[in-house]
């Protein structure tokens, strides 16, 4: 007779190979899986700020940004770089 332990002891098995894979994926990050470019929704994922507030500074040309026609697009990278540039240092670290 099989043991009847086996079953149960393959399918947690799977269980724990599908939570491995989960927190995989997790640990890689939304961000991970935006695209390069984008148009007004990336903008809005990375800078987490309002649609209006990101046409507000497309506007005032504070922020990089391209336009053909009447679509405006992002580049993932641009954005990160522009935020950053943005870092402001603490007393410890401009010393």
């Amino acid at each position: 007779m099989d043991n009847p332990f086996e079953a149960i002891d393959g399918r947690l098995r799977n269980i724990e190979a599908l939570v491995l894979e989960i927190l995989q994926h997790q640990r890689a990050g939304p961000k991970s899986m935006l695209p390069e470019v984008g148009g007004i929704e990336l903008a809005q994922e990375i800078t987490q700020l309002s649609k209006s507030r990101v046409y507000a500074l497309v506007s005032a040309r504070k922020i990089p940004h391209a336009k053909r026609g009447n679509k405006l697009y992002f580049s993932l990278t641009e954005l990160q770089s522009w935020i950053s540039a943005g870092k402001r240092f603490s007393g410890d670290e401009i010393e």
